[in-house]
């Protein structure tokens, strides 16, 4: 995460400034997983940043409409998030790989 706000920063992004970064850490805890994902998406957000498979599961059942960016899901296309790499937004409505 540290190393994600530097980088944004880098480019002109700043937390409370010109973006609003909220986190959510569900610990694997799937109760929390679905509870997160109502929280985020009642603040509207324009994009969310989703860390593992579980987290990347459940906002994919909670909204087809947000653009979801995702890291450390071992094989996006075997997990069936994405129909392949190279066009990752086609299959399940905008799930990309971070």
């Amino acid at each position: 995460m540290t190393a994600l706000v530097q980088e944004l920063g880098q480019l002109g992004w700043t937390d409370g400034r010109n973006i609003r970064i909220d986190t959510r850490w569900a610990a694997g805890d799937a109760d929390r997983f679905h509870r997160y994902d109502e929280e985020l998406l009642a603040l509207a957000p324009d994009v969310i940043l989703a860390s593992a498979t579980p987290s990347v599961q459940a906002l994919q059942q909670a909204t087809r409409t947000v653009p979801i960016v995702f890291a450390n899901v071992g094989d996006p296309v075997g997990m069936g998030f994405v129909e392949s790499l190279a066009r990752p937004g086609r299959k399940h409505h905008r799930l990309y790989p971070f």
